[in-house]
């Protein structure tokens, strides 16, 4: 696709499919409560909430300020444990665990799909730079409101094991 001129209206695709598209962040009070509350300076949060909503921003600056040119198994453990934690509840209906689903898998097929073309297993020639990273602040924003949800459910905070393995 390098080769070819960038149809950049297909940047957008997967959002508007799934109905997401132009989202805005509903829950700023509640987000900057979280995040001055349950989110650590640097590492991970003993607090589930916390942890969830620092994991999201992770992915979201891997792929916005990076272009998930570091992507790892670490962000690809964080989309599944995001979408396991979010979507095994009763907080959301079906229709709502499906396009929070939906929207980490794309982030993380993203991800895979940058690690590809940073190992050298896509030729140049061959790299669409559309399927890198998903730069657009509404996938995102979504997550977060779902975050921000989970939370208002559960307003006690949840201690979180912090894992060994992750390293960002």
């Amino acid at each position: 696709m390098c080769n070819d001129i960038m149809d950049w209206s297909k940047k957008y695709e997967f959002v508007e499919k799934i109905d997401i598209r132009g989202y805005k962040r509903k829950y700023i009070n509640e987000y900057d409560y979280i995040w001055n509350n349950f989110v650590p300076k640097s590492g991970q949060s003993d607090i589930l909430q916390g942890e969830l909503l620092r994991q999201s921003a992770k992915l979201y600056s891997e792929a916005v300020r990076n272009g998930n040119i570091n992507w790892n198994n670490n962000f690809s453990w964080i989309c599944d444990f995001l979408k396991e934690t979010l979507t095994k509840n009763n907080i959301f209906d079906n229709e709502r665990k499906e396009k929070i689903s939906q929207c980490l898998d794309y982030i993380k097929e993203n991800g895979e799909y940058a690690r590809k073309v940073n190992k050298g297993l896509i030729k140049d020639n061959d790299i669409d730079i559309l399927k890198l990273a998903y730069t657009g602040d509404d996938l995102y924003y979504y997550i977060e409101d779902s975050i921000i949800e989970y939370y208002i459910k559960n307003p006690e905070p949840i201690q979180y094991e912090k894992k060994d393995f992750i390293k960002i």
